[in-house]
């Protein structure tokens, strides 16, 4: 009887946070080929994405864009090639 209780009270559990969603099969995810950092300097209003192969790249590409800057996250993500425009934004006043 025991056994029981805890079954169903870890189906429940399951079932409540959402943990047994079905997968959608059609849907196709980008490949994840890197990772894309996000850093931030509020002293000088510096914001930058950057993308690397690693964390490590990831996040000191982003330094290189504002050098003072604070890392805020580093995640996995599909990157633009390297080749692509970069924007950083910067406003000086």
């Amino acid at each position: 009887m025991a056994r029981l209780r805890a079954s169903i009270g870890l189906v429940g559990l399951l079932l409540s946070q959402g943990a047994a969603t079905a997968a959608d099969l059609g849907a196709v995810a980008p490949p994840l080929d890197g990772f894309r950092a996000s850093c931030e300097d509020l002293g000088t209003f510096c914001f930058a994405d950057a993308c690397g192969r690693d964390q490590i790249e990831a996040a000191e590409s982003c330094r290189a864009r504002c050098p003072s800057a604070a890392i805020m996250s580093v995640v996995p993500a599909a990157c633009r090639p390297p080749e692509a425009p970069v924007t950083v934004l910067r406003r000086r006043g």
